[in-house]
């Protein structure tokens, strides 16, 4: 395999692992921001367990659509509109002055993060041989991992810096300090989120996807950018028996 091919199989793996990294930030960042949150804004019990529990909303909601849109609209353009959302919601979140506006953006991180976890995993399968696909979900998942661990490094990094700001005895500066470390949490994740949505732009549509499409030229072009020719011969072939076993199948069923 020539150098190029090996170098845009790294790249996937790394765009994907860049969408790892996205859904456990997205899972993990509240946590840190929480405390400084709660103690600035004034929002009741309630209304902090709705801003946190509504990434899971949002999460839940897209998952189930996920699937749809990924065959719908592309697999790219859903990694594509699943960053953009999880940029989008952090200056919602982060420049937020109410309760409504942290609901909407935090509802915007939870359906970029089921988007992501579904498109992604998907995009790898279609996209990797067969011998890189367990190297791609690996990345994946110890990404994600490693999203979830990030956020609290950083939340434990504001807490060190609340901690030196209260030892002043100032309670106007503390407060002041506690709201800019919450929305400082938030924005020191936006970017792996534009990272991810340049990378998305950067890598092609899945060659299956375009095949099932009837794109069969752009299929194999595709398919051409991470393996050898034959390689891309013998993976279009197979797409072509598989496509008129299917195809003979339902014949068969509908006599």
């Amino acid at each position: 395999m020539s150098d190029d091919k090996a170098g845009y199989n790294r790249f996937l793996l790394l765009v994907a692992g860049l969408g790892g990294l996205l859904y456990g930030v997205d899972v993990g960042i509240i946590a840190g921001a929480l405390p400084y949150l709660e103690a600035t804004s004034r929002l009741n019990a309630g209304q902090l367990s709705t801003v946190v529990a509504a990434v899971l909303l949002g999460s839940v909601i897209s998952t189930l659509f996920a699937g749809a849109l990924a065959d719908w609209i592309g697999r790219r353009p859903l990694m594509m509109l699943s960053g953009l959302l999880f940029v989008g919601s952090i200056p919602i979140i982060a420049l937020s002055q109410g309760y409504q506006s942290l609901v909407v953006g935090r509802l915007l991180q939870g359906i970029s993060a089921g988007l992501i976890g579904v498109v992604v995993p998907l995009y790898l399968a279609e996209c990797l041989s067969a011998s890189s696909r367990g190297k791609g979900t690996g990345i994946f998942q110890w990404l994600l991992t490693l999203g979830i661990v990030t956020a609290a490094v950083v939340g434990m990094y504001f807490s060190f810096r609340v901690a030196e700001v209260a030892k002043l005895g100032d309670a106007a500066k503390l407060f002041a300090f506690k709201d800019t470390a919450w929305r400082s949490i938030f924005w020191v994740s936006l970017p792996p989120g534009i990272l991810f949505v340049i990378g998305s732009l950067m890598v092609s549509e899945s060659p299956r996807w375009l095949f099932r499409c009837g794109r069969s030229d752009a299929a194999y072009a595709a398919l051409l950018r991470s393996r050898t020719t034959q390689q891309a011969d013998t993976e279009l072939a197979e797409m072509e028996q598989a496509s008129a076993a299917e195809k003979a199948k339902t014949s068969n069923g509908a006599q």
